[in-house]
């Protein structure tokens, strides 16, 4: 589910309607008649992430399924609330899709677990459903693993309006294909999530955050090499640029698990390793203000763009300086596997950047004007979503994806 959502859980639009129940949004899913206009439904969340929740285009060499253009009527989940299970022996919880995150969090922590992918924007009142549809994973991701990695289970009414049920409450299972983490990333164009289960594990410890000054990037993204190679136990590690650390040089920054003990052993290793460099132990506050900004990406436009560590220095390189004079900035995270943008203004800049470097970005915070829909960039073809939405959405009830020319195509057609 395309959970798109905004900037606060306040802000949710009021003429964007939420079904009472389950059984409310099969009748509005059956009753659903796509207009020859192109219109779709796209279900979102509590709105904190409203760039999810564009219709793509198919501007550029991205080709879509289905119509060139079409409009979207947004309903949200957010009445698909609660938590309908949780058993912390077993480690496992079961939620509502439009359950706050922050309600989630809440109840884990009782009970001394939590999400270890570390969800974005649960302060800003993202939902479970959301968070699971973006495919967003925060910093803990590096260590633990991403969404992917702890979804068990997902109920979704498809295009018919049939509730599938997919995965299993446990955490060993290996039966029929695996739904559940297909809809990681689904971004609301394959059905309608109601239902999800979590493995959670227990809270880390005391964990520390420590800043590492590395100069310039060169050094920084051969000092990042090191740490990754490393064998420690690092939560996080994330690439900072100049002036959202220190305002000349690059820094990384390191969410070190505790107690303190075992922080301190794992900081003499780093530092004997990265001798060039200065490292310093951020204050709990300093440390709370730097993940909240890492982990939200705020920003009027926010795009988020999958990359490898040995295109970083291509990527900051190449950037457009017309972006840069006009106050974008950009950072990396997951130890460089990620790379966020901010700004404010048109993405077309972006889009032609990301399409000459063969990316692609997906927009979390449009701003007030965004012609290029949710998927920008240069979105490769994905041959086993094509026919999975075909099988389970044929009348086309949910917006589409934008991907590329299928290479299949390409050489028949040569």
């Amino acid at each position: 589910m395309s959970e798109s959502e905004s900037t606060s859980s306040s802000a949710m639009p009021d003429s964007i309607e939420a079904p009472e129940s389950v059984r409310h949004w099969v009748e509005l899913i059956r009753d659903w008649k796509a207009s020859s206009a192109g219109d779709h439904l796209i279900p979102v969340g509590r709105c904190s992430k409203p760039g999810l929740s564009l219709a793509n285009l198919g501007q550029g060499a991205g080709s879509k399924i289905g119509s060139t253009a079409c409009s979207l009527r947004r309903v949200s989940t957010r009445n698909l609330s609660g938590i309908l299970q949780h058993d912390p022996s077993e480690f496992t919880i079961s939620v509502a899709s439009g359950t706050p995150l922050e309600e989630v969090i809440a109840a884990l922590a009782k009970h001394g677990q939590t999400l270890p992918f570390n969800p974005p924007r649960a302060e800003l009142g993202a939902s479970i459903g959301g968070c699971v549809a973006s495919g967003w994973s925060g910093p803990g991701r590096w260590r633990y693993g991403g969404l992917r990695d702890f979804i068990l289970a997902a109920s979704f009414l498809d295009g018919l309006g049939n509730e599938v049920h997919t995965g299993a409450p446990v955490v060993k299972n290996a039966a029929g294909f695996d739904f559940p983490k297909l809809m990681v990333g689904s971004l609301g164009r394959l059905g309608v999530l109601t239902r999800l289960t979590f493995k959670v594990f227990p809270q880390s410890v005391e964990p520390q955050t420590w800043v590492i000054q590395c100069g310039d990037l060169a050094l920084a993204a051969l000092h990042m090499q090191t740490l990754t190679r490393l064998p420690i136990e690092l939560d996080a590690i994330e690439l900072c640029p100049p002036g959202m650390i220190d305002p000349e040089d690059w820094c990384i920054v390191l969410r070190v698990p505790g107690p303190t003990s075992v922080a301190e052993s794992i900081m003499d290793r780093v530092r004997g390793n990265l001798r060039e460099a200065v490292a310093w132990e951020l204050s709990e506050q300093q440390s709370q203000e730097l993940w909240s900004q890492l982990l939200d990406v705020p920003g009027e436009v926010s795009v988020r763009i999958p990359i490898t560590p040995r295109q970083i220095e291509t990527a900051v390189e190449s950037f457009p300086k017309q972006l840069t004079q006009r106050g974008w900035k950009l950072h990396f995270g997951l130890a460089g596997n990620v790379m966020f943008v901010t700004g404010a203004g048109e993405l077309a800049v972006l889009d032609a950047w990301l399409m000459e470097h063969a990316l692609a970005g997906l927009v979390l915070d449009a701003g007030d004007a965004n012609p290029l829909g949710t998927q920008i960039g240069m979105w490769r073809h994905d041959e086993v979503v094509v026919r999975v939405s075909r099988a389970i959405d044929p009348h086309q009830c949910f917006a589409p994806f934008q991907f590329g020319e299928s290479k299949h195509t390409q050489r028949t057609e040569a």
